[in-house]
């Protein structure tokens, strides 16, 4: 099943969007914004892995769509443009900085609502992106067992 149309999810996503922009705004936490139309390219574009996260899964998840709004912003400040083709037409570089920039700040935020279930569950999925993902690039294999190792010891909470 591919994933809806633009029209059809436009609205939920500009009110996801701003949920979470006004949640980060009260966390003193500034982000890049995005357009309802970028986000939806962004997340329905092609990507290395071949995703398993839809985007229904990502506007119906608080987590997720916080991971995904700031790995956009980061995107941004980095310069690199956002649509369909950002992850497969931008350097692995910025793309897995963004990442993982993304991915410390959810499981920080994890960690401040104490939600130790999406902790282990986020944390399983991250190991296997340090331990198989043939596409990062080794300058960021360093950083992503960082934060492995800065998380795990809420694996057994």
């Amino acid at each position: 099943m591919g994933s809806p149309g633009f029209d059809d999810v436009k609205d939920n996503i500009e009110y996801r969007l701003g949920q979470v922009y006004e949640l980060l705004d009260e966390l003193d936490h500034q982000l890049n914004k995005c357009t309802p139309k970028e986000f939806y390219d962004y997340m329905t574009g092609e990507t290395y892995t071949g995703d398993k996260i839809t985007l229904l899964d990502v506007i119906g998840n608080e987590y997720l769509l916080i991971h995904e709004a700031y790995e956009i912003s980061e995107l941004k400040r980095l310069g690199v443009e956002i649509g369909v083709n950002t992850i497969m037409g931008s350097p692995k570089e910025k793309i897995y900085e963004a990442h993982l920039n993304a991915m410390e700040f959810e499981l920080e935020y994890a960690l401040l609502l104490e939600d130790y279930y999406w902790l282990k569950h986020r944390l399983g999925h991250h190991e296997k992106v340090v331990n198989d993902d043939p596409w990062m690039p080794d300058s960021w294999k360093p950083k992503a067992r960082e934060i492995l190792e800065n998380y795990i010891q809420y694996r057994s909470l």
